[in-house]
């Protein structure tokens, strides 16, 4: 449901989604960068929000390309 609705949604706005697939870059980068510095536990959360915003790209990918005939 929630791809579906992000597949609609990046097809009408997709300046809108290469921001939103930079900053899930940018979080992913900083997270590395601060994991490896500081060596703490909680940028470890970087990790997770790029996980599941990496799923969500997906799933909305394969929604777009089987239901609305278009290529990513």
């Amino acid at each position: 449901m929630l791809s579906k609705g992000y597949a609609k949604f990046s097809v009408k706005h997709p300046w809108f989604h290469r921001a939103n697939v930079l900053a899930v870059v940018i979080t992913f980068l900083v997270s590395c960068y601060q994991l490896l510095v500081n060596e703490a536990f909680e940028y470890v959360i970087g990790f997770v929000v790029t996980l599941l915003a990496s799923v969500l790209f997906a799933s909305a990918s394969a929604f777009k390309k089987r239901y609305l005939g278009l290529e990513s």
